[in-house]
């Protein structure tokens, strides 16, 4: 593989819209049950902070040396301004926020006791956006997309996107510029109808195609399966190309018109946290994409990036220099080419 592609990067500019929020951690240690109910009592010793979701997405590409524009919603309060110092801190400079006083600015605070996870505390809302906001979510969208190469729809869920906030696919298509969504598994598959490609795991694969949820670990194996539900994704959305995350069995796409799977294995050496995995996986396709890779070729480095986050604990981004070391290993024992 030629890593030439990688001072390509900061060439490229793209938009990342979607929900946002804050991980915190709280790190402790365990000693004692509570006196109170039959609940691990944690003494917390220190405290972190990450970009999640969408900002999570955003600072990969930053990290990666790519132009990023991130549009998102968030709430009129105190973790609102938390979240825009940490975008600032992080180098992510072209960000712009919609209010929203019906939500709170999503926050996640993880307990962990010996570095195993004891409980998870959501701060959120996850109704719809009032249509005026949408509106203004939508406007925007459109507004930036003449300086952009691309958009990248980050669904967690949250109730951001609908067909209303989604309208600007008519106009992206009209424009040529390409729309990569990682998807929610709550949503409907006609939602994203007009969309390049899509890059959902197996769960969401299998909730979107209205399957009952299986083993996963049974289906990441299941070519049949895997390529049903991709040619079902790409019938219902009119897009390019589906890609389905397997975990520890890689990853498999279908291109319109293909009849069988493509499939790369993981490279992942150390799994500890797959937590924002899939924000590293979409934003090394969507650069990979733009740039005019393969679909192969872009899986295989999304592959690598993934395998080095979720060596780590929580959220986290890639280097351009942590990918290129990576890549360059893997072609010297010949698992890229």
């Amino acid at each position: 593989m030629n890593l030439e592609f990688l001072k390509e990067i900061s060439k490229s500019h793209l938009l990342v819209a979607g929900e946002v929020g804050i991980d915190e951690y709280l790190w402790g240690d365990c000693r004692r049950i509570s006196p109170e109910a039959p609940v691990p009592v944690v003494e917390v010793e220190s405290q972190t902070f990450k970009l999640g979701l969408s900002a999570n997405v955003a600072q990969n590409l930053v990290s990666l040396g790519a132009k990023t524009t991130l549009l998102s919603v968030k709430g009129a309060d105190i973790d609102g301004i938390k979240l825009g110092q940490m975008l600032a801190e992080a180098g992510i400079s072209q960000v712009e926020f919609i209010e929203d006083s019906s939500r709170p600015t999503l926050r996640k605070v993880r307990v962990l006791a010996q570095k195993q996870h004891v409980v998870r505390i959501d701060y959120e809302r996850s109704h719809s956006l009032d249509p005026k906001l949408a509106k203004q979510f939508t406007d925007r969208i459109c507004d930036l997309l003449p300086s952009v190469d691309g958009v990248i729809v980050q669904d967690y869920g949250k109730g951001i996107w609908n067909l209303d906030t989604m309208a600007f696919l008519k106009q992206a298509k009209h424009m040529k510029k390409p729309v990569f969504v990682d998807p929610s598994r709550i949503s409907s598959l006609d939602l994203y109808r007009g969309v390049t490609l899509l890059t959902p795991n197996i769960i969401e694969a299998e909730s979107l195609c209205g399957i009952p949820p299986g083993k996963s670990r049974l289906v990441g194996k299941n070519d049949e399966a895997l390529f049903s539900m991709a040619k079902r994704i790409l019938e219902t959305t009119e897009a390019e190309v589906a890609i389905i995350t397997c975990g520890d069995s890689g990853m498999v796409s279908v291109s319109r018109g293909e009849t069988r799977l493509n499939r790369i294995p993981t490279f992942a050496r150390d799994v500890f946290d797959v937590t924002g995995a899939g924000d590293t996986v979409i934003a090394v396709l969507s650069l990979m994409n733009i740039l005019g890779h393969s679909i192969s070729s872009c899986m295989q480095v999304a592959n690598a990036a993934a395998g080095i986050v979720v060596g780590r604990i929580g959220a986290s981004c890639i280097t351009q220099e942590e990918l290129k070391v990576e890549l360059e290993r893997l072609v010297k024992v010949g698992l890229v080419s």
